[in-house]
């Protein structure tokens, strides 16, 4: 089948799950939407496309209006701001008003989350602060970059003070823990460090002992994994330092993890963390599907977001990885019955069901085709904090 097929083939099973989709979310709902809707008009110029689009960002406008929206990058208006900010689409005539309602909603939970020295990416300070990143870079307004400003020192001198307390996460079945993966853990902080460094030079930051301390506390952690086949965990118990595994995957485990060391490595001069980078993704490119622990197609734990990373891999290592990229496009086929079902594998019902959204649904499994046949770039990724 053609490239071209399996992507108007994908978007036709997209647009027939577009009404049973009830929340506004980047990762899990209609921003995701927006999101590939905006990079497929870009990509082939078709007026059905472009109509898509728009009603997507009306429907979403709608929920807005008359549901009550989280703050986050994942689920709420962080994400949608962001990518209403970033559309290739130019003739939808955003306001400087609308922008600014946005601001308003999103800038007193901000600043609670930073007093409350919450910075996770996907959920919390980190992941709102893209949205403000990109607004300033649009309006250079000096309010925005207060809010930047308090933020990113604080952040960082809360590094520079004790990492490890920035880090910890509690839930009362693992207790306090640390995660060390793409999604939650250092490796995030390690990426985003730099993104906002090289997104705002006006600020001056100072991000090199923080990203020395992130890297220094990612490497100490180093442990080979016989069943998982993986060098560095997802999660570690503060209290009793078990390691509990991690997968092939972006959200924890060595893929996205390479990604940050190799970042930090050309950051900061290393060519040992380049090496280890280099090393972590050679190794996961030999894991075939049986040992990756992959169950299903999606971006955040399956086959396309291993696809993404090896491909995101070979344009900034200059390694060539086409032969496992084939490998695992084989694979998701399989899973996807030949592009026909879309089933998301809940590990807690270790069951599977029907996905729609970009995190772990067919949004993002089109994203992804539509990036490695070249029809679009992986700016997009910057949203699940892959540079």
């Amino acid at each position: 089948m053609e490239t071209q097929d399996i992507i108007f083939k994908i978007e036709k099973s997209i647009w027939q799950s577009f009404n049973e989709i009830d929340n506004i979310g980047l990762y899990t709902g209609l921003t995701g939407y927006i999101l590939f809707y905006d990079s497929l008009f870009e990509a082939y110029k078709l007026e059905e496309y472009e109509n898509k689009l728009l009603t997507a960002i009306s429907k979403t406008n709608e929920l807005i209006e008359y549901t009550e929206s989280t703050m986050s990058l994942s689920s709420g208006m962080a994400g949608y701001g962001l990518t209403l900010l970033r559309l290739h689409y130019n003739d939808l005539g955003l306001e400087e008003e609308y922008l600014e309602n946005i601001d308003n909603f999103l800038v007193k939970d901000f600043e609670q989350l930073i007093s409350e020295k919450k910075y996770e990416f996907m959920h919390q300070s980190m992941g709102i602060a893209m949205y403000f990143i990109e607004r300033y870079k649009k309006n250079q307004d000096i309010k925005i970059i207060e809010i930047l400003t308090n933020f990113s020192e604080r952040l960082i001198t809360e590094i520079n003070n004790d990492f490890k307390e920035v880090l910890a996460q509690y839930d009362k079945n693992r207790g306090k823990h640390y995660s060390l993966g793409l999604a939650h853990g250092v490796a995030s902080y390690m990426n985003f460090l730099i993104y906002i460094k090289s997104n705002l030079p006006n600020l001056k930051l100072e991000i090199n002992k923080a990203l020395q301390l992130c890297t220094d506390f990612l490497i100490s952690q180093r442990k080979y994994d016989n069943e998982s086949k993986q060098y560095y965990a997802n999660v570690i118990s503060a209290e009793t330092d078990n390691h509990l595994p991690s997968r092939l995957s972006w959200c924890q485990g060595d893929l996205g993890i390479s990604n940050a060391l190799y970042n930090a490595g050309i950051y900061l001069n290393n060519k040992a963390l380049t090496d280890e980078a280099e090393y972590l993704m050679n190794q996961s490119a030999k894991l075939n599907f049986t040992e990756s622990g992959v169950k299903d197609f999606g971006l955040c734990h399956g086959s396309s977001g291993v696809i993404i990373q090896l491909y995101l891999a070979s344009l900034k290592y200059k390694i060539n990885y086409d032969k496992e990229i084939e490998y695992w496009f084989e694979i998701m086929r399989k899973q996807t019955n030949n592009y026909e079902e879309y089933n998301w594998y809940n590990n807690v019902t270790e069951s599977y069901f029907p996905v729609s959204n970009l995190l772990v649904g067919k949004v993002g499994l089109g994203l992804v085709i539509l990036t490695v046949n070249n029809k679009i770039t992986t700016k997009w990724l910057e949203v699940f904090n892959l540079l």
